[in-house]
């Protein structure tokens, strides 16, 4: 048994809501504060560059990791 089959799907799970939430968020919003303050944000139309990257990483990161669940789930 391999070190990925031990690992818990909850591991796999908890991150992959949370990137999935986080680009959904800003797909909702349309923007993504970089500090508290919110002195600095990212948004669609001042940065498109930066913010569709981000929202494609974040997006692709959640959707494997939660496949990565799926696959537990169903045990494949």
């Amino acid at each position: 048994m391999s070190d990925d089959e031990q690992t818990p799907a909850w591991r796999y799970l908890v991150p992959g809501l949370l990137f999935a939430g986080m680009a959904a968020y800003m797909l909702w919003t349309g923007e993504m504060a970089v500090d508290k303050q919110r002195t600095m944000t990212i948004t669609r139309a001042g940065s498109p560059l930066i913010y569709w990257l981000s929202v494609v990483v974040c997006g692709t990161i959640g959707t494997l990791a939660l496949y990565k669940v799926w696959q537990r789930i169903r045990g494949s």
